[in-house]
C-alpha cells in the first residue's frame, strides 16, 4: 500500500511521535509511507529525519495552496490511502482526494483524543472510516449518531524498544544520578500540565498519602500551560517540601525514573487511552489510575495495579497505599502484565491491525462497496476483525 498521512499539529506529543513509530513499522512491512506536516513544526523536522514527508503550509481549512499540493501527491505518488488527523488536514485533505472523482483514494480520519468535537460533520461525511484508540471513544461517537458499522477501534500501540534494563545501574546509584533522595518510595507522574491530566487533583491526593506514606517522593515530569499554576500551589500547600520530597523536573526522558519509580499515578479526568499506563507496565512498574476512558481496557488485558472512582482522592490516595504495600501485585506487573501488555499493545499489533483494515476497505472499494453498510444484508460480509484468522487470538 502507499499511504500519505496529514497532520497540521503545531505541537509534539504522544499523538505526534505516535505518527512517526507507526509510519516506521508500515515501512517495515513492505508499505510506502509519506507523513505530510505543517512546515516548521517540530513534527516535520523529527518527520524528515525518519521516513518520507510532505512539507505542506496547512494554514486553514480554506488553504487551496495545500490543496493543490495534496492533490499533486496523491496522483504522482499513487496513493492508496490517505490519512487525515486534525481539523485542519481533515478539510483539506478531503477536498483534495474527492476532486480525484471515483478514482480517489480510501480517506481515514484518525481520532487520538477524547476531547468532544464541536462538529461531527467531518467524522461522518468526510472519511470513509473513523478510527479511533479505544472502544470507549468509538461508543462516544456511534451515541451521537455515527453509524456502529462507520467508527473503528483499533489500540495505538508503544514501542518495546523503550524498556529499560535497570539491572545496569542500582536503584541507589541511579537516584543519585537524577538527584533523588536516597530512600523512601517514588511516585511519579507523566503528562502535559493541562486541566484533564488532573494535577490539582494529584495535589490534593498528595497531602493524604504523605499522611499514609511520609518518605514518599513525588515527581512530576512534563510542561504544559499549567505547570507555573500547578508549582505556586503545591508551594503554598507544601513549602517543607519542595526539593525533598516534592520535584517538578520538565521534559525528562521518563526511562530511568521508571527504573527506580515504585508507582506511576495517572490521575486524568480524561483519557482516550493512556500510552503512559502501558509504558509504565511494560517496564514493570504499577499504575494507580481513575476508572475514566479507555483506562479500564487496558486494565482488562494487563491488570497492573488500582483503578479508583473518579475524582476521589481520599481513595487514589487509598489505592497508592495499598499498590505500595502489595508486593504480589508489583511482581505480577514485572512479569505477567509486563508481558500482557507486549503482547496486547505492541506497535506491530497496532499497525497489523490497521493493515488489514485498510486492505479490507481497499478490496471493498474495488467492488464498488465503499461506504456501504457491510451489515445490512443477512449473512453479509463481517468487518475484517471477525472475519480474518490472524485475529482469533488478539
Amino acid at each position: 500500500m502507499r499511504i500519505l498521512h496529514l497532520d497540521c499539529s503545531t505541537g509534539f506529543g504522544g499523538q505526534e511521535r505516535d505518527h512517526i513509530t507507526e509510519a516506521l513499522e508500515f515501512m517495515k512491512r513492505g508499505h510506502e509511507y509519506i507523513l505530510g506536516a505543517r512546515t516548521g513544526t517540530e513534527l516535520e523536522r523529527s518527520a524528515t529525519r525518519a521516513t518520507r514527508t510532505l512539507s505542506l503550509p496547512l494554514r486553514s481549512n480554506v488553504d487551496l495552496g495545500s490543496v493543490r499540493q495534496i492533490r499533486s501527491v496523491l496522483v504522482q505518488e499513487k496513493i492508496d490511502v490517505l490519512v487525515t488527523t486534525s481539523y485542519i488536514d481533515s478539510w483539506l485533505g478531503n477536498l483534495a482526494a474527492r476532486s480525484l472523482g471515483s478514482g480517489r483514494p480510501l480517506i481515514i480520519r484518525q481520532r487520538h483524543i477524547l476531547n468532544p468535537p464541536h462538529n461531527l460533520f467531518p467524522f461522518r461525511h468526510m472519511c470513509d472510516k473513523l478510527v479511533v484508540v479505544s472502544d470507549a471513544l468509538r461508543l462516544y461517537f456511534v451515541e451521537r449518531g455515527l453509524p456502529f458499522w462507520h467508527v473503528v477501534s483499533i489500540p495505538r500501540g508503544i514501542s518495546m524498544e523503550r524498556t529499560r534494563d535497570s539491572s545496569c545501574q542500582s536503584s541507589d546509584a541511579l537516584r543519585q544520578e537524577l538527584s533523588l533522595p536516597p530512600d523512601g518510595p517514588i511516585a511519579l507522574q507523566i503528562g502535559t500540565f493541562q486541566k484533564d491530566k488532573g494535577h490539582f487533583l494529584m495535589l490534593d491526593a498528595l497531602s493524604r498519602i504523605w499522611k499514609q506514606t511520609p518518605d514518599l517522593v513525588m515527581v512530576f515530569l512534563g510542561e504544559g500551560p499549567l505547570r507555573d499554576e500547578v508549582l505556586r500551589k503545591a508551594e503554598k500547600k507544601f513549602s517543607g517540601a519542595l526539593e525533598k520530597r516534592l520535584f517538578f523536573r520538565g521534559m525528562e526522558n521518563p526511562s530511568p525514573y521508571f527504573s527506580v519509580a515504585s508507582v506511576v499515578l495517572v490521575p486524568s479526568i480524561r483519557e482516550s487511552l493512556s500510552l503512559v499506563t502501558m509504558e509504565s507496565m511494560l517496564n514493570g512498574v504499577p499504575v494507580v489510575a481513575f476508572r475514566v476512558g479507555g483506562i479500564p481496557e487496558i486494565f482488562n488485558r494487563a491488570p497492573g495495579g488500582k483503578l479508583i472512582r473518579p475524582l476521589d482522592t481520599e481513595a487514589f490516595a487509598e489505592g497508592v497505599r495499598e499498590v505500595l504495600s502489595d508486593s504480589e501485585c508489583v511482581q505480577k506487573v514485572r512479569t505477567l502484565y509486563s508481558a500482557k501488555i507486549r503482547h496486547y499493545f505492541s506497535v506491530e499489533q497496532s499497525v497489523r491491525r490497521t493493515e488489514a483494515l485498510y486492505d479490507w476497505e481497499l478490496k471493498r472499494i474495488r467492488s464498488n462497496e465503499r461506504n456501504r453498510n457491510p451489515y445490512e444484508h443477512s449473512g453479509g460480509k463481517h468487518d475484517p476483525f471477525l472475519e480474518m484468522n490472524s485475529f482469533k487470538n488478539s
